[in-house]
């Protein structure tokens, strides 16, 4: 039941006449996520209630009501299925969501360690495709952190992602009451012009900051941005850079560096035009150091999704150029290295003493001269030799 005057349900609350509340699940900015059961299909979801005070903001609620709707017609592997929208008695919005098992991906980097790139780029990609989908419908996510990105097993695989709390961020953002505070969302992760309140420059590319975030820290075992409280680490995204990946994983190089450094722009202009351009850039540098194989292991294939943003398939010309230049100066000096060694060998065999004497009595062997083969005399009908008459003198 509901407790009389309080918007929060309580376990064994019914919502409209179908979700069963059953259980707490997890707690977030935007609200607390529940298991429920529908009544009529006898199957479990995920229910998200989100803040209160958004009851009485009428402006909000129509917000939300339109990308839960957009967000409903996504279909797409890695972006978590929105399935109803609705508000509780008390006006209360709320969503309910395919309920996902797995973790999340906060689990897997609080211990510590960094992820190996290859690895990390399988997650990192998987997350490019999501929010590219999101993006061509016009949703930005604001809010892309570890605890929003679930790890699901799948085909006996425990990286498969799906990302969640799609647009709610953006719409309370935009349509938030004037007690409600400028900023929402996770410092450590939060784009400059979302960590200064500057709403109208507030746009995909936000998301991508934030995904570049996200890699910096699966890369390197660190955040990019750390204080000892919000306001410290939000004056670092807005003022400070940050040291570059290789400073704590010098494996990198300056490759890995760079494209961090351009998605990590403080400047929104200054990023990648869209987020697969900044995935590609990223998966270029990371293959350009995958030679040593005993750093950097392959993960076994991943299907490509189906459903991403227009031309969000190719990086730009400039971060292309400079991985290929990169590469084939590689090669070139692999080839020089090659080349060398074949010389040094010959050049030591054939100064051994044994191969300069077996290489002598060869040659002696197969000289055609006078000297080492001297003319035979003519021979008669009966095998005699005929004398030939002396020269005259």
């Amino acid at each position: 039941m509901v407790e009389p005057g309080s918007p929060i349900p309580t376990i064994g609350t019914i919502l409209n006449g179908t979700y069963r509340i059953d259980r707490v699940l997890a707690g977030g900015g935007c609200g607390d996520v529940y298991v429920a059961t529908h009544l009529r299909l006898h199957a479990e979801v995920a229910v998200k209630v989100l803040l209160p005070s958004l009851a009485g903001n009428a402006q909000a609620l129509a917000r939300l009501r339109r990308e839960a709707d957009i967000m409903s017609t996504l279909r797409h592997p890695h972006v978590v299925q929105i399935l109803d929208f609705d508000l509780t008695a008390e006006g209360v919005p709320f969503l309910v969501m395919e309920l996902l098992g797995g973790w999340p991906l906060t689990g897997r980097t609080a211990s510590g360690p960094p992820f190996e790139p290859r690895a990390a780029l399988h997650i990192i990609r998987q997350i490019a495709h999501a929010l590219a989908a999101a993006h061509a419908k016009g949703i930005v996510h604001l809010d892309l952190k570890p605890d929003n990105i679930m790890l699901v097993p799948t085909d006996g695989r425990g990286d498969f992602v799906k990302v969640i709390d799609f647009g709610i961020s953006q719409a309370i953002w935009r349509d938030r009451l004037p007690n409600d505070p400028l900023i929402a969302g996770t410092p450590e992760y939060m784009s400059p012009e979302q960590a200064v309140g500057m709403t109208e420059e507030i746009d995909h590319r936000a998301d991508q900051f934030s995904l570049a975030c996200l890699s910096y820290r699966l890369l390197t075992g660190h955040e990019p941005f750390s204080g000892a409280d919000p306001f410290a680490i939000l004056h670092e995204v807005i003022s400070v850079t940050q040291h570059p990946p290789s400073h704590w994983a010098p494996r990198l190089g300056e490759g890995v560096d760079a494209v961090i450094r351009r998605g990590m722009s403080k400047r929104p202009d200054a990023r990648y035009p869209h987020i697969m351009a900044f995935a590609d850039a990223l998966r270029f540098a990371i293959e350009l150091i995958a030679s040593d194989r005993r750093l950097l292991p392959r993960p076994p294939s991943q299907p490509a999704p189906d459903q991403i943003a227009p031309g969000a398939g190719f990086a730009d010309r400039g971060a292309l150029e400079f991985f290929r230049t990169k590469r084939k100066a590689t090669v070139r000096q692999a080839w020089r290295v090659l080349l060398f060694a074949l010389a040094a060998a010959g050049a030591s065999l054939w100064f051994l003493p044994a191969t300069r004497t077996t290489v002598r009595a060869t040659w002696h062997r197969a000289d055609p001269s006078p000297k080492s083969n001297p003319a035979r005399p003519p021979l008669g009908h009966d095998g005699s030799v005929l004398l030939q008459p002396a020269p005259p003198e």
